[in-house]
Parts: C-alpha cells; sequence; structure tokens
C-alpha cells in the first residue's frame, strides 16, 4: 500500500479514535486505565499523520492497534461503562485491526 493510501486510510481511523476517546472522556465508569489508553490513541495517531516513510507508519499502526487492543480489553472488563463508549472502543480497535492486516 502507497503512502498516500495509508494516510488515507490512516484519517478514517483518526476519526473514529478521536470519537472513542470523548465518549470515554464523557462516560463517568470509565476508569482511568482506560481514559489513559484512548488519550495515547489520540496522540499516537497524531504523531502517525506526520510521519513519511511508510515502513516506519506501518510498524507504528502495529504499535497503534496494540495500545486499541489494550484498551478493547479494558473496556471489556468494565462492566459499568456505558454502552456508547464501549461501541466506541470496539470500532476504534477493529479500524485499527482492519488497517493493519491492509498493511501485511
Amino acid at each position: 500500500m502507497e503512502l498516500s493510501q495509508i494516510k488515507q486510510e490512516l484519517s478514517q481511523v483518526v476519526q473514529v479514535i478521536h470519537r472513542a476517546a470523548l465518549a470515554v472522556q464523557s462516560d463517568t465508569a470509565a476508569q482511568a486505565e482506560l481514559r489513559n489508553y484512548l488519550n495515547e490513541l489520540d496522540s499516537q495517531s497524531k504523531q502517525a499523520q506526520q510521519m513519511q516513510d511508510p515502513k516506519r507508519l506501518t510498524q507504528f499502526i502495529d504499535t497503534m492497534e496494540a495500545t486499541g487492543e489494550r484498551a478493547k480489553s479494558v473496556c471489556e472488563r468494565n462492566i459499568k461503562l456505558g454502552t456508547p463508549a464501549k461501541t466506541a472502543v470496539q470500532q476504534a480497535y477493529q479500524q485499527l485491526s482492519h488497517l493493519k492486516h491492509q498493511l501485511h
């Protein structure tokens, strides 16, 4: 996949991550660990958008996907977390996972 295609896909993922971060921030049942993972993903997505090397960007997306997986795991264990936050985190992880598999 070319850099421009990766960046195009990434821009969609960034939007989903941002929505997930907002959903988690507004859910009072979200624990600090989950908030931290979403903040980290939000920060990572901004860094990824600045990258110009496709190989390095692919590796970074792998790292983001792992962070997303940890966030999803924390989310699944939190029975008090609201459906909007859970759904948003799951969507963010699915988008990252899909992008990762497209790159490999």
